[in-house]
Order: structure tokens, then sequence, then C-alpha cells
């Protein structure tokens, strides 16, 4: 048996290497002498950094709320790696609760990519999900200052949705806590930011899909020159997943929550519509699955052992569930 393992994370639990490695002691139970190629999957957003190598670069710059942060980020070579999320999380904001949606900043992701810059990178990818804020990028535009406009090819932005610069406010700010008297007035906002950028960069990104990624952060960063991509599949490009699933028995992925939105644009959903188009079996093993998740082989934790266990040692029941999950298979 030649499988791969290509998990998303279990948020806040594993991460998806840490997924993976459980995932394979399952495999090799199943079939002692099978040959596994692991591929750690991310689409965007936290997770992508580790994903794509690791940190090996920590910088303070501007947190979401304006206090200072300790960011961490990749530089390899001429290349580097930054996550929104690790300057400008919704996490490092205190959750939804603790967030304040109209103040919110990116102005730290902008001083990250400014570092890349500075340092010679002459490639910088952006993983762009998990900001705390809807500020169409403005405090990145403004931390990067005489950076902008990039070169072309220099700034590649990742991202697992294709919502538009425009309708970021209503579809995200809920998230980030905001009511919806504040979303109608961040969507003016960012109608404002748009015509902004237009007149600055001669780029009018409002209806562009996937410009609405991170509160707009994507759209004014594609505004100001940036190439703006599927998260997943640049991910999957970068480490050899089509390569692995052609040569490959079977397919296993999985995530924290498998739902509808995992086969649109999240990483499951990638390895599952490659591994389709490669005819190879695919098996989806989750934490939970939701009632609108679509699929006869996804397989939950939660529901071979309990929500108690798949929480409270998570490695172990995802082992556990693997293991069962690969005893029903007719292979």
């Amino acid at each position: 048996m030649r499988v791969v393992i290509a998990p998303d994370k279990f948020k806040g639990t594993l991460t998806a290497r840490e997924a993976a490695d459980a995932m394979a002691l399952a495999v090799r139970d199943r079939w002692s002498g099978a040959e596994i190629a692991i591929v750690p999957m991310a689409d965007g957003g936290d997770g992508t950094l580790d994903a794509l190598g690791g940190a090996n670069v920590y910088d303070e710059v501007t947190g979401p709320l304006g206090e200072p942060v300790r960011a961490a980020w990749r530089l390899d070579g001429r290349a580097a790696v930054i996550e929104a999320a690790a300057a400008s999380g919704l996490l490092l904001a205190g959750g939804a609760d603790a967030n304040d949606p109209w103040a919110a900043t990116t102005r730290g992701v902008g001083e990250l990519i400014a570092r890349a810059l500075e340092a010679g990178s002459t490639r910088v990818v952006v993983g762009s999900g998990g900001v705390a804020s809807t500020d169409g990028g403005r405090g990145a535009i403004e931390a990067l200052n005489a950076h902008v406009p990039f070169a072309p090819g220099r700034v590649t932005v990742l991202t697992d949705t294709t919502t538009t610069f425009a309708h970021a406010a209503t579809v995200f700010a809920p998230q980030k806590g905001a009511a919806p008297e504040l979303v109608a007035r961040l969507t003016e906002r960012l109608r404002t930011d748009a015509e902004e950028w237009a007149a600055r960069f001669g780029a009018d990104v409002a209806d562009v899909p996937r410009s609405g990624a991170a509160g707009g952060l994507s759209g004014a960063l594609l505004a100001a020159g940036a190439e703006v991509v599927d998260g997943a599949a640049y991910v999957a490009h970068a480490l050899g997943l089509t390569e692995a699933l052609a040569v490959s028995d079977l397919a296993l992925t999985g995530e924290g929550a498998f739902d509808a939105t995992s086969t649109a644009g999240k990483g499951p959903g990638h390895v599952l519509a490659l591994a389709a188009r490669l005819r190879v079996p695919a098996v989806v093993i989750a934490g939970v699955v939701t009632a609108d998740a679509v699929g006869s082989r996804v397989f939950s934790m939660s529901e071979v052992l309990g929500a108690e266990r798949a929480l409270g040692d998570a490695a172990d029941a995802l082992r556990v569930t693997t293991t069962q999950a690969l005893w029903q298979l007719d292979l």
C-alpha cells in the first residue's frame, strides 16, 4: 500500500504535522509495510507557516489592537513566508469578545512584509487567514509606505475564500465581534478604501474574487501589485501533493471540523478534489463532522469515541478513529 497522509490542522489540538503522525500510526497498524508520504496541508490560514517550513525569524511588530507582539515568520534564502494571524490575529486580540472590530489593524502584517523586503526577499508569501481586522488592508499599506506598489511577482497572498472586498465585512466581521450596525459601517469604510486603492494604484478590487480575505487585506495587497491565489492549491503545489497522489493507493485527510465549507477552498477539500481527479480513494477523519458535510468515507472522532475523549487526547483519538476507518475499507 502507498498512502498519502495530508491533513490540515485540528484547530486548538493538533498541528497538521501532529495529525499526520497520528494517522501514520494507524496506517502502520493496518498495513505494516505501507509506503507513507506525509504532506501537512494548509490553506492560507494559521498553519500555513508550519506547512511551508516553519518559523526561523521573530520580530516585534504592531499587534491587532496596537500593542506590540512578537511575530514568527520564515526567511529562507531570498524567499519569505508570513502568516497574517501571527501579527494581526483574532486570537492575539483576545477573541471576538475582546476584539475591537473597528479599530483592529493589519499594520503588523505590513511591517512584517516590509522586514522581509528589506532583508532582500524576492518572493514573499503571505497567508491571509485569521485576522482580527476589517480595515481594508489600510494598516498594512500605511506600514509598507515606500515598499508599495510591489514589483511583479514579488508578493503572493494565499486565501481560502473567494469573497470580494465589498462583501468582506458582511461575511467575516460578525465572526470578529461586529454587531449588525458596525458591519454596515465597516462595509461603507471598505467602499471608501476600495476607491482610494483604485485612485492610488489604478486597480479597482471591490468586486474581485478573493479580494475580501482577511478583512480586505488581500484586496489592498492585490491593488498594490500582489498576486492573490488559492491558498490550498499553492501549498499543495509547493509540497508536491499531486505527484505524491499520482503514485498512491489511498489518500487520508482531515481537520478539526469538517463541514460544507471544507470542500470550498479548504485544505481537505483540495486533497479530496485532487484525489478524485486522479481516481485515488480518499478518507476524511475529523474531530467533528457537521450535518451539512457530504461523503461516504468521512469519519468523526466525536462519534466514534465521544467528544470528551476526542478533545482530551486528540492524537490518540485520531489514531484510533483512523484505524477503525481503515479496517472498514474494501481495498
